[in-house]
């Protein structure tokens, strides 16, 4: 009796163990999540307030950009999600096409969204963890006397290559989440036709 007690009792302790070592484990991904957020985020700010400070050409600023912006954002996931069931069976020359307009579509998205902000501030304020590796970051730009504090959030997953943004939500919309309903109905009304999108796309960035 006494030697099953213990065996319970070594078995409890074994669990608790665990479990702090999981809380634990979960707590400084969420940390990591948040400092890449705050560190990659910032210097793409940083990089679009240079450019309007005449610190940066337009051909460097693009460089820089598309480079920051690989660092920070999985587009090639985005690029999956966006395009929901209608991924499966697509003939592989129009997905590849449609992966490459929409590359570009994105960056363009990212440089807009977040050159509002060029000469701000951006603040983590915390984050949310939705299962391991998922998370959800939240953060505001400060305005700096500029204007209004603006809350930014950043859903950032870890994976084999580390952190990725794939969706950021900007006033109350998640950017993926709306380009896939808009690029989904448009594949939907050309009865499944990849193409279809990717014109659309290449018009919007003209």
């Amino acid at each position: 009796m006494l030697h099953l007690i213990r065996l319970s009792t070594i078995s409890l302790v074994a669990a608790f163990a665990v479990l702090a070592f999981t809380q634990l484990s979960h707590a400084q991904d969420a940390g990591e999540a948040e400092a890449f957020v705050q560190r990659e985020a910032q210097q793409v700010i940083d990089a679009l307030q240079a450019y309007n400070q005449g610190e940066l050409d337009e051909e460097t600023l693009k460089r820089n950009f598309r480079e920051r912006v690989d660092i920070l954002a999985d587009v090639p996931r985005i690029t999956n999600f966006v395009l929901g069931r209608y991924r499966r069976g697509a003939d592989e020359a129009e997905l590849e096409e449609f992966r490459g307009v929409f590359r570009e579509f994105a960056i363009n998205v990212y440089e807009r969204e977040l050159g509002n902000y060029a000469g701000q501030t951006l603040e983590v304020t915390g984050s949310v963890t939705r299962a391991p590796g998922d998370f959800i970051v939240r953060s505001t730009v400060r305005a700096n006397g500029a204007g209004e504090d603006v809350p930014v959030n950043w859903r950032v997953l870890s994976g084999d290559e580390g952190m990725k943004v794939v969706d950021a939500e900007v006033l109350g919309v998640w950017l993926a989440q709306t380009q896939r309903e808009e690029i989904t109905s448009i594949i939907g009304n050309a009865r499944g036709d990849i193409s279809a999108a990717t014109r659309a796309l290449r018009q919007r960035m003209q």
